[in-house]
């Protein structure tokens, strides 16, 4: 099955003309992890999959061989893995630390840890979709545009991610988990 999967993958990648960097980008994910399951070396995660499937434009029985869509995805806390969702070089830029919960199609969750910036260092990004974010832990600053708003621990926000929006840590690291809709 690794073999048939991998090949799948790249075949579809290529009939799309994409590099492995433009798709891994896509994703959010390593060039390295998407180079190890093309070559067959690393079996993606369900998650992995339905993320492929979304970015590559066809539907997850592509993969699975299995009609319909998952009813359940559960990625447990030993399992969630490190992704970028932006490229770095060196430490991150925008102070944020990703690691992938369980998704589904059009719906992508993260645990993600915001390094404290001052407000000099604030990062902006804008894209498309909705994001709902919750604070675990530390306080969390939130600017919308030139809204800004500090965040704690069980406070949580929704905002259209279209405008230019910044996230970061405040008097100290914050934890937060972020929803992305429709990206």
């Amino acid at each position: 099955m690794r073999g048939i999967l991998s090949k799948k993958i790249r075949e579809l990648r290529e009939a799309k003309n994409l590099s492995r960097e433009e798709l891994a980008e896509k994703m959010g994910v390593s060039q390295s992890l998407l180079a190890q399951i093309e070559e067959g070396k690393t079996v993606p995660s369900v998650a992995t999959l339905i993320h492929l499937s979304r970015c590559l434009g066809v539907p997850l029985k592509t993969f699975t061989g299995v009609e319909g869509e998952e009813r359940l995805v559960v990625v447990r806390a030993h399992e969630r893995k490190e992704v970028e969702r932006r490229p770095r070089s060196g430490p991150s830029r925008s102070g944020y630390y990703y690691q992938a919960l369980a998704s589904k199609e059009g719906i992508d969750a993260f645990y993600i840890t915001f390094e404290e910036k001052t407000e000099d260092e604030r990062v902006f990004f804008q894209h498309e979709g909705k994001e709902f974010l919750y604070v675990l832990e530390g306080s969390l600053e939130l600017c919308l545009d030139e809204d800004c708003v500090v965040l704690e621990p069980g406070d949580s926000a929704s905002y259209e991610s279209r405008y230019p929006h910044s996230l970061r840590g405040a008097g100290g690291p914050a934890k937060a988990i972020v929803v992305i809709y429709g990206e």
